[in-house]
This record gives structure tokens, C-alpha cells and sequence, in this order.
């Protein structure tokens, strides 16, 4: 009898035992799962949102710098063959920042024969020898350069942009944001858990899931029927006043962010983007694009503007970047553009070292006067910390 006493004493006190260990374990699961309250950067903006909101949240792993080529495998960038006062700067741009870039010329239209010419629908004959269709076949041809090089992922630029001094940081921490922290993917279970898995391998640095990547559009608008957006910490985004106009309004007014935020970044589907200066794409995202754009079937306007409009009739799939990290660098006057071919205008700005960029917390372009502008002596002494 008595030993029957202790047997069920025991049982008891075991049964307490497990109790409080399973309920110490769902605590701690709890604080560390999917229920955590969303990180710093959805913290700063999160209270003013009038739109859905898919915050991020904390994960183990740490994101890493971006290396030379910003984890894709090649940095393509677009520049007319006379400007070669653009080639030096983006040489000098790209080796200060330890970056490694890729010239592809660009095309003057006249030079392009009328046989090779895509059909043109929509297009005045008597523009048939635009500027723009020449500012096409550069793009077309960065687009075969991937595809004929079997390239799985390229960033492509035009000549006239400039970065920020961390922008190895800046692009480690949105491919890591696109990898292990992306609440955006496709709203179906299961496509959306084998798109997570492939991202997570070393193949897809900014993840599987895309065609096109905007991070250096000029303008954006948002799909007003898919209000999905992750907001996270970005320390090197500046204050939202600093950028154009065009993207004060799309941070403003589409995601509610104040013109005084600063220190985050917003992903979002690509639906149209506006300019082409800085956007990567996959090997299938550069072949569905020549396919649409000129190089099987017609068009009728910029390459940006055919971009966006694919993008929107579900042809392409992206994410793009809020506020953008690339931006244009301007000297304010006749250098700014090539649209006028070799009849240019006078030139009158300053040149590059009178130049400016909107939208960049510090420059790169601008940082190159510290770095190769001062004495030779004094460089010396700051890099030795004297």
C-alpha cells in the first residue's frame, strides 16, 4: 500500500515536471518565432501606415558586404564611345569603391541599319531615327551580352550615376533582406516555401524569385492593386527630402513615410519604374525582355517605359528598391545629356567636379576628392593614422 503511495507521488510529480517544461519551451519559441514584433526598421514607420503592412522580422543570420561585382556576376555599364570623360569617371567611381565594371558601348541610331531596325507600331516614321530607339539597342545589347555569356545575374548602368561610399553594405544588407527575410513571395504555400528554399542557397544571392531588380530608377509608381510592401533598417539611406521629387512623392504619399525619415528602405513588387541607370536582371529575365522589347517583337517607347509596361502585364517579375541607392550625377548643362548625338550642344557646366547628386548620404562621386584630391602627403598621414 505504502508503495503505491510513493508510485503516485512520483507519477505527480512528473506530470508537474513536464508541465513546466513544455510551457517553459513555448515561451522561449515564442519570443524567437514568427510572432516577434517587427524589427527596428518597420518600428520607424510602422505607426503611420495607412496601407498593408508586412513587417520584417529578426532572423540569426547577420547580412554581409556586397563584393566586387555586389554579388551579381557582373557590373554591365552603358556609355556612348565619345564619352570617354564618362568612362573615366566610372573608372575612377568603380575602383574607389572597390567595384568591377564592364563597358558596353552605346549606339548612335544613325549607325543602326534599317533591316536591323525592331518594328516600330506606334512610332511616327519620322522618328524612326530617335535617340531613343539607339539608348534600345545599348540596353538590348548589355541584355545579349548576359544571355550569349550564359551570365545568371548582371547589374546594368548608365554611365551617369553615382552611389554612396557603402554601397557594398547597402546591396549585402537588401540581398539579405530578398533571401532569408522576404515576407513578399508569392501568397500560395507552397510556391512561396520552394521560392524561400532556393533563395537561401549561394546561387541566388538576392533570391530566386525575380526577373528584374530596381535600384536606380528616377521615379516609381506602385501597383495600386497589390499594396505589399516590407519596410527595414537601412543606417546609409538618408532623409527622404533628399531625394527628387518623384520619389519624395512616392515615399510621402503611396507609403506614408514623413519627408524627415531617414534609416530605411521599402521593398516592393517592381510594377513602374521610371529611368533605366541602375537595374539587374537573370539570364531569363535579359531573354524575356529581348523577346518583348524589340528584339522578336515590336515597340514604341523608351526602354524604361517597355519595361514597365511588361512588368504590369505580368511578362516580368522584380523588386524594387525605396528609396533607390543609385542615383544621377548632374553638372548642369549640355554634358547631362546624350540625346543630341555628336551635334551637342556647347558645354557649360563646371564638369564633373562641379557636380551634384540628389538622394545619397555620401557620395562617391564626391568622396573621390577626399581620396584622390588632397595632397599626396596628407593622404599618406591619414591612412597611416597620424
Amino acid at each position: 500500500m505504502a508503495l503505491r503511495v510513493v508510485n503516485a507521488k512520483v507519477l505527480s510529480i512528473c506530470t508537474l515536471l513536464l508541465i513546466f517544461l513544455a510551457t517553459l519551451a513555448h515561451f522561449f519559441s515564442s519570443r524567437d518565432g514568427p510572432h516577434v514584433a517587427a524589427d527596428a526598421g518597420s518600428r520607424l514607420v510602422s505607426g503611420n501606415h495607412q496601407v498593408p503592412y508586412v513587417p520584417s522580422n529578426w532572423r540569426t543570420r547577420k547580412a554581409k558586404p556586397a563584393n566586387a561585382t555586389l554579388d551579381f556576376q557582373e557590373i554591365l555599364y552603358i556609355s556612348m564611345p565619345y564619352r570617354t570623360d564618362r568612362q573615366d569617371a566610372m573608372s575612377l567611381l568603380a575602383a574607389a569603391t572597390g567595384l568591377k565594371v564592364t563597358l558596353i558601348p552605346g549606339v548612335d541610331v544613325s549607325t543602326m541599319h534599317p533591316k536591323a531596325k525592331p518594328l516600330l507600331p506606334f512610332v511616327d516614321p519620322a522618328k524612326a531615327n530617335d535617340s531613343f530607339l539607339g539608348v534600345w539597342r545599348a540596353h538590348a545589347n548589355a541584355w545579349r551580352h548576359i544571355i550569349d555569356h550564359d551570365v545568371a545575374t548582371a547589374l546594368i548602368l548608365e554611365d551617369d550615376v553615382d552611389w554612396d561610399v557603402h554601397i557594398k553594405d547597402i546591396m549585402g544588407l537588401w540581398s539579405f533582406q530578398l533571401r532569408y527575410n522576404n515576407s513578399l513571395l508569392s501568397p500560395s504555400p507552397s510556391s512561396s516555401s520552394s521560392a524561400t528554399d532556393k533563395s537561401k542557397n549561394q546561387e541566388c544571392p538576392y533570391g530566386c524569385a525575380w526577373d528584374e531588380l530596381y535600384m536606380g530608377q528616377c521615379g516609381n509608381t506602385p501597383n495600386p492593386d497589390d499594396r505589399r510592401h516590407q519596410v527595414y533598417a537601412d543606417p546609409h539611406s538618408p532623409a527622404v527630402s533628399t531625394h527628387t521629387d518623384p520619389i519624395v512623392e512616392e515615399m510621402t504619399q503611396h507609403w506614408n513615410v514623413s519627408r524627415d525619415a531617414a534609416a530605411l528602405r521599402i521593398i516592393s513588387p517592381t510594377y513602374g519604374p521610371l529611368c533605366a541607370m541602375g537595374y539587374a536582371v537573370t539570364r531569363l529575365g535579359a531573354m524575356r525582355m529581348l523577346y518583348q522589347i524589340g528584339g522578336w517583337r515590336g515597340f514604341g517607347m523608351g526602354v524604361d517605359n517597355e519595361i514597365a509596361f511588361r512588368t504590369q502585364e505580368g511578362r516580368l517579375r522584380g523588386w524594387t528598391l525605396s528609396p533607390p541607392c543609385i542615383t544621377a550625377w548632374r553638372t548642369g548643362g549640355a554634358r547631362d545629356s546624350d540625346n543630341d548625338g555628336d551635334s551637342a550642344e556647347r558645354v557649360d557646366d563646371k564638369g564633373n567636379a562641379g557636380g551634384f547628386t540628389r538622394g545619397l548620404k555620401e557620395s562617391a562621386r564626391k568622396a573621390m576628392e577626399r581620396l584622390l584630391g588632397e595632397t599626396v602627403d596628407r593622404r599618406v598621414e591619414e591612412l597611416l593614422g597620424r
